[in-house]
């Protein structure tokens, strides 16, 4: 057992923590390792029992049981890389974990239980797992207290943690296994076990902590390392409980299985992203001629585009170009751009049946403050996650879900990758969900890129030097500079609405009103908006004027703004809102509510802010 650290190594350990290492500072023991002989060695089995095709185990290690961690104690831990993309099942997301395997050995007498351990789950910085496990924030974390040396029964099975709450995975993730309690000074606790290959330096596989600082493996270990730690995850793939955090755009007749996810990849349509983007939402909405079929839409859209194999699509032309084609087919919608735009706004849009089209932009950076632009790429929205910044897309290009990825696959099926059939079914969609960022320092978007969107399969020459705003020329500059790191933004989004005549009104009470209160418009609206309403001659024979309020509230329920506090008589009104409290100070992007009351009756509607 190591003896307490004296005060200069608390001096290294807490300069340590202040700047993170990569390898040990001189003076703090390594931890070391025991090896079993051979008469002891024995196989990782897995616990019995048929839990269905779907359950999976993940595993890094190669099932043998060769060596253990000899000197465990509070402040250490170690951690594993889970991919459910191994469980060879499409799809694999989302995740549904409910069972952590591991060998807890106690390989000598005087060895002290019971042992207190904690299971972290965290998903790592930028998707990147060679970036470690330092500051990350746990999304799941549930203590276990292991009383008797219950790890392997006389069968060689590893023990079972089950978690009290299933955590769903959209991703990746790291697990961790931490120590968090010693019981008696100078007792040896038992180690986790490992097998006896060890994956490359570079695998990035597993980590080390030490007093609460992560090693990387190889550095970890002294005098040598034996093998790969033995913690594996178990659940379901392509769980449907997963799904209760996300809205997903609504399933219809047309669109039977959310957002279409047609393909650009067939015929000479190498590129056709913005019109194929444009074709899933308008499928969706239905606004599309009797008895077209998609590739017949999709071909349409690119003469309204002005699409051409050199440029692909400007994005200002986009949105003339689906203007015009409404008003030659007679379709009541509209279209609004929006430059830079926030992640919550164009999440609020999807969720009021607005459809939006993303234009990513991949930008090189250079220099420390100069980017260039080296091309862009349009997708469709399919679905959101609000609270983890997670967005689903409906992807011209790529079928990113169907080969393991996170996403959703409806209905379930293999990769098609050169099947034009099912590229123009409607039924066929692999939505591809990524991670959003708020912050980025290229200047295409500082407040909304996506971390795991590839940067170099995603941008193939078919985009490199495309699709563009005109703005955006001077910052062009071909692929294949290699000068720094990458980025992808979402530099525009173009929403498609139903115009307000077509918008639904909200339910109205079956009480006839004694005024009528019209729907905002424009609606999105950025910065004013205008609301109209009548006020009808009463029924009863009073004739005054009527006390009347309309009053703004937030999402929360909060009043904001009154925009009207006197008597109205009969007549037809309209009030113009800026967007602002009443103090004059500009509100957030977001959904609000406007309330008409006249006398004793009320109505209310709400109304979306973007900015």
């Amino acid at each position: 057992m190591k003896q307490k650290p004296t005060l200069w190594l608390l001096v290294i350990l807490l300069v340590g923590l202040v700047f993170p290492m990569n390898s040990f500072s001189g003076g703090i023991e390594k931890p070391k390792i025991i090896k079993f002989p051979h008469g002891q060695i024995f196989s990782a089995d897995l616990p019995g029992g048929d839990k269905g095709a779907a359950f999976c185990t993940i595993q890094n290690d190669d099932g043998s049981v060769t060596s253990l961690w000899a000197n465990a104690d509070s402040g250490g831990g170690l951690v594993t890389y889970i991919d459910p993309a191994k469980c060879g099942t499409y799809p694999a997301y989302p995740f549904m974990l409910t069972d952590i395997y591991v060998t807890l050995f106690s390989y000598a007498v005087g060895w002290t239980w019971p042992v207190n351990l904690k299971v972290n789950i965290k998903y790592p910085f930028l998707a990147d797992k060679c970036q470690g496990p330092d500051t990350l924030t746990p999304l799941y974390s549930q203590s276990f207290t292991i009383p008797v040396d219950s790890s392997l029964d006389n069968l060689g099975r590893l023990m079972v943690l089950s978690l009290n709450e299933p955590f769903c995975a959209s991703q990746p993730f790291f697990l961790e296994v931490e120590y968090l309690s010693h019981p008696q000074p100078g007792d040896t606790l038992p180690g986790l076990v490992m097998d006896e290959t060890v994956a490359s330096a570079d695998s990035c596989n597993n980590w080390g902590m030490y007093y609460g600082i992560y090693y990387t493996w190889h550095d970890f270990w002294d005098p040598y390392i034996l093998g790969d730690v033995i913690i594996r995850a178990a659940g379901y793939t392509h769980a449907p409980e997963c799904d209760t955090g996300w809205y997903w755009k609504a399933d219809r007749i047309n669109a039977p299985s959310g957002m279409p996810d047609f393909d650009q990849n067939q015929d000479d349509w190498v590129s056709y992203c913005g019109p194929v983007a444009a074709a899933n939402c308008l499928w969706w909405f239905g606004a599309v001629p009797v008895g077209w079929n998609p590739p017949q839409l999709i071909d349409t859209l690119a003469r309204y585009f002005h699409t051409n194999p050199a440029w692909g699509t400007f994005v200002d032309t986009m949105q003339m170009g689906l203007d015009q084609y409404f008003e030659d087919y007679g379709l009541s919608y509209q279209t609004h751009l929006y430059e830079m735009p926030y992640f919550h706004e164009m999440e609020e849009s999807l969720k009021v049946s607005q459809d939006v089209i993303l234009l990513l932009g991949k930008w090189e950076q250079v220099e420390v403050d100069s980017f260039v632009r080296v091309g862009g790429h349009f997708v469709t929205t399919a679905g959101v996650w609000s609270e983890s910044l997670k967005i689903a897309l409906s992807d011209p290009d790529r079928d990113y879900a169907e080969t393991g990825h996170p996403g959703r696959v409806r209905p379930p099926h293999p990769a098609h990758p050169s099947d034009p059939v099912l590229h123009n079914d409607p039924t066929f969609v692999s939505q591809d969900i990524y991670t959003s960022t708020e912050t980025s320092p290229s200047p295409g978007n500082p407040h909304w890129g996506l971390t795991d969107y590839p940067t170099v399969i995603g941008f193939t020459p078919a985009f490199d030097g495309k699709n563009f705003h005109p703005s955006q020329l001077k910052y062009y500059s071909p692929s294949g500079e290699g000068k720094g790191p990458q980025f992808i933004e979402v530099d525009y989004a173009l929403m498609i609405c139903p115009k307000p005549s077509a918008v639904e009104d909200e339910e109205v009470p079956s009480v006839p009103h004694d005024f009528e209160l019209n729907q905002n418009y424009p609606n999105p609206f950025n910065p004013t908006t205008t609301i109209h309403f009548n006020v009808h001659r009463p029924s009863s024979t009073v004739r005054s004027p009527i006390p009347t309020t309309l009053k703004i509230y937030n999402i929360l329920g909060q009043l904001v703004k009154t925009l009207v506090n006197e008597p109205k008589s009969a007549g037809e009104y309209q009030v113009v809102w800026d967007g602002k409290d009443e103090r004059g100070n500009s509100l957030a992007s977001g959904i609000y509510f406007y309330r008409l009351q006249i006398g004793e009756q009320t109505q209310t509607r709400r109304m979306l802010l973007l900015k």
